[in-house]
């Protein structure tokens, strides 16, 4: 799990990843998680983990079901967890869109996958 510091308070903050939940919980030996087993699986507080298990059911990848006074189990939905790749948590996906030069849309892919020429 990666530091870094929270640019605000200088403190350091942990971040931890959807796909890193995602694949804890596949390697996890039993079928179901809870928050803190995760925790101890990724080196994160036990909020933390909640946090993302919480993100990843309201994304719909994964169920929950409470089995006592405050216990929460968690699983996967393997019908709609696809793993896609992608770290919706990136940094890169916060950046403001910048204007370039105008391109025909037929120019398109000619400026994505090159010519054949």
């Amino acid at each position: 799990m990666s530091r870094e510091r929270n640019r605000d308070t200088g403190r350091y903050v942990q971040t931890l990843t959807l796909d890193a939940v995602l694949r804890a919980m596949r390697e996890a030996s039993d079928p179901v998680v809870t928050a803190k087993e995760l925790s101890e699986r990724l080196d994160c507080s036990s909020e933390a983990a909640r946090q993302k298990l919480v993100q990843l059911h309201e994304q719909g990848l994964i169920e929950r079901r409470k089995v006592g006074a405050g216990a929460v189990i968690w699983w996967i939905d393997e019908d709609t967890a696809e793993p896609s790749g992608i770290d919706a948590d990136d940094p890169f996906w916060s950046l403001k869109p910048t204007a370039g030069e105008p391109v025909e849309e037929d120019e398109i892919d000619d400026i994505l996958y090159g010519t054949d020429e």
